[in-house]
């Protein structure tokens, strides 16, 4: 069953939750970008997280109002999955500035962002003939390139510490299945598998946003080469 439209909205639930939780996360990312006060780089990384977040979320939010089969709408899906590289790798950057020293730190970012930069010019390039599958193995291959750096943190920290990581990862992961997957469907015409996902989405980003907070006042000593 199609999804009911309302006036101004294609995708009434999907847009609207995302729409508001780009307003969410932009007010809690002053909150996060403050309390990294006392280091400029570090404020700078937190900031990093907080731009892919809400460009994540407002770029999604407005693709989903725009009316189906438009031309804008075209531009903005491309937008949309490549904010999706862009918001794994702002992820990452906070949590490798502040934990980590040496190779350690500048290894994955180097990795993580030249990833999202290859597959952002792929994804672009070939939208409309990349199938999904692979799409979706790209998306979740790049996310889960973080257990690397989660395993020593854990082996530092405890599983307490890396556990808001691991169930975003979590959130994201399935909630990027059921899409795929096209289930279920919970409201016939309001709520699908795509806004499942969406909801996904924003417990993913509650969850990590959580663990960059507690690590953004860079009280915690990080683990440098030798450790």
């Amino acid at each position: 069953m199609p999804l009911t439209p309302i006036p101004g909205f294609a995708d009434p639930f999907a847009s609207l939750s995302h729409l508001f939780g780009a307003l969410v996360f932009l007010a809690l990312g002053f909150l996060l970008v403050r309390r990294g006060r006392g280091s400029l780089p570090r404020m700078i990384s937190l900031a990093i997280f907080v731009f892919g977040a809400v460009l994540l979320l407002s770029v999604s939010g407005t693709y989903h109002l725009l009316a189906a089969n438009g031309s804008a709408r075209e531009v903005m899906r491309v937008l949309d999955h490549a904010a999706i590289f862009t918001l794994i790798a702002c992820s990452f950057t906070p949590i490798h500035f502040i934990l980590f020293r040496g190779v350690g730190r500048w290894g994955p970012l180097i990795l993580i962002w030249g990833f999202a930069f290859v597959a952002i010019t792929c994804k672009s390039i070939y939208f409309n003939t990349m199938p999904e599958w692979l799409g979706l193995s790209l998306y979740l291959g790049m996310g889960w390139i973080g257990l690397a750096s989660g395993s020593a943190l854990y082996r530092r920290f405890g599983f307490a510490f890396v556990a808001p990581i691991l169930w975003g990862g979590l959130a994201y992961s399935v909630g990027a299945l059921l899409d795929h997957l096209k289930w279920p469907v919970l409201v016939p015409g309001v709520v699908r598998s795509h806004e499942i996902f969406h909801v996904a989405v924003l417990i993913g980003l509650a969850f990590h946003w959580s663990f960059i907070y507690s690590i953004a006042d860079g009280r915690l000593t990080p683990l440098t080469d030798d450790a």
